[in-house]
């Protein structure tokens, strides 16, 4: 029997639609009273937030998931989507989730913000729109922003992806303006985070799909630091506070995803000799990423592990900040920076996952030995985009890496020759916006990744 848990029933329920804001917000108000679109701001955040975690944590990341190898479609429509089958009806929901329920709710929390001259909510809901959109752009390509959830504007225009990414750095960098290291309205996550190191992160990401290095380096170093990750709550144990990938792959949609047979899985298998060989031993993060024999012969780990009812999911981390710098010090020639990194990266497997992960040093990186055939420079390069695709396990972002580096990793495409590079535009936005383009192409390039 399928279960529809508390929180999705919830978001369904703060939906007015799916397309991108395409009713004024008046309108908004006046057919979905639920929507806190007109209540106090100091409130209407935690809203924002959940929209934030579900596009991050939900349906997007399952399908990215999938596209990027982290996941197995395995029963019902997930079998054709592990196919790479899908029309524009599959995208509504992530879209809806985006626009109505956080783009939005963010635009009308910093207005209340500026003329209440409450900076710090102004911060967060600067930070938290720039992450909708970075989400939103790495997904869809162009997207509408500019002229999105505005009054009188029922058919915004698509903007670049280039022009998107710039627009959200400068939420960004409002953000840090308004005083963030000092924020809190943390309503929907937990941790020891600070707003500025989120901001910072955040502009390393948007940057770094950019290519430019300089830029991405500078904000990361200013980035999350250990043991200051943004991470979803889902400390309680109840419906509708679980992790959301236990609540779809345990409680709602159990079978309809594996791990049996991913690219994750044999990367991270025993016999791997590129992930496991004399100073890394990953059996233990194998067994906190899998279950074996659960709902299919490999499960992601819904029990005891990563997607644990009561685990909390990183939104945006001090390992994916590491990781940034060592990419950029590597492609900016400084082969001794991006070893820093990576092993800072390593030092904190060993303490949070278990295992070895012994430092490396310059020889490990030399000829016919971590990737044989390529110099140390090159070698290196991959190993940091292997550890980042690893440690991001069912997150976004490894989906941006392997389109931004055309595939750099190797990963197999389930069907065909190449992997899909972008999210069909929504049915409902085609529907409902006469400037929508038509759905695309799942194998059509992005401007940022071509």
């Amino acid at each position: 029997m399928k279960k529809i848990s508390y929180i999705l029933s919830f978001a369904l329920a703060l939906s007015v639609g799916f397309t991108s804001c395409k009713k004024d917000i008046k309108e908004i108000n006046k057919n979905n009273p639920g929507q806190f679109s007109d209540s106090d701001p100091t409130l209407m955040i935690s809203g924002a937030q959940l929209a934030n975690v579900l596009v991050n944590e939900g349906e997007a990341a399952r399908l990215a998931g999938i596209f990027s190898g982290h996941h197995v479609g395995w029963d019902r429509q997930f079998v054709s989507y592990n196919d790479y089958v899908m029309t524009a009806g599959d995208f509504n929901t992530p879209w809806g989730n985006l626009y109505t329920e956080g783009i939005a709710q963010c635009r009308i929390i910093r207005a209340k913000a500026a003329k209440a001259n409450n900076k710090q909510l102004n911060a967060v809901a600067c930070i938290t729109e720039a992450n909708l959109l970075l989400t939103a752009s790495a997904l869809w390509g162009d997207i509408p922003d500019s002229e999105a959830c505005t009054e009188g504007i029922s058919s915004p225009k698509f903007d670049k992806m280039s022009d998107v990414h710039m627009h959200a750095i400068a939420l960004l960098d409002s953000a840090l303006s308004y005083g963030a290291n000092h924020a809190n309205f943390s309503g929907a996550y937990v941790g020891n985070h600070n707003w500025a190191q989120v901001a910072n992160t955040l502009k390393a990401r948007a940057y770094l799909r950019m290519k430019d290095y300089t830029k991405a380096s500078a904000a990361a170093t200013s980035g999350i630091a250990a043991g200051k990750d943004l991470l979803a709550d889902h400390s309680q144990a109840t419906p509708g506070a679980w992790n959301l990938y236990y609540d779809f792959l345990d409680w709602n949609r159990a079978g309809y995803i594996s791990a049996s047979g991913s690219h994750m899985q044999k990367l991270l298998d025993s016999s791997s000799f590129f992930r496991n060989n004399a100073k890394t031993d990953e059996s233990d993060r194998y067994a906190y990423y899998f279950l074996e024999d659960y709902y299919t012969p490999l499960d992601p780990n819904i029990d005891n592990g990563i997607f644990a009812a009561t685990n909390n999911f990183a939104i945006v981390s001090y390992v994916e900040n590491q990781l940034i710098l060592a990419e950029c010090a590597i492609r900016n020639s400084d082969f001794n920076a991006a070893l820093t990194h990576l092993n800072n990266v390593r030092a904190d497997n060993a303490t949070n996952i278990g295992g070895q992960y012994d430092a490396y040093v310059s020889a490990d990186f030399g000829p016919g030995q971590m990737v044989p055939g390529t110099d140390a420079n090159e070698a290196i390069k991959k190993e940091i985009l292997v550890e980042k695709y690893t440690s991001l396990y069912g997150q976004i972002e490894p989906w941006c890496d392997l389109r931004r580096t055309n595939n750099l990793i190797g990963v197999v495409p389930n069907k065909g020759t190449k992997l899909p590079q972008r999210f069909l535009v929504p049915q409902e936005e085609i529907n409902a916006n006469k400037n929508a383009p038509a759905a695309g192409d799942l194998f059509a390039p992005l401007e940022l990744f071509p």
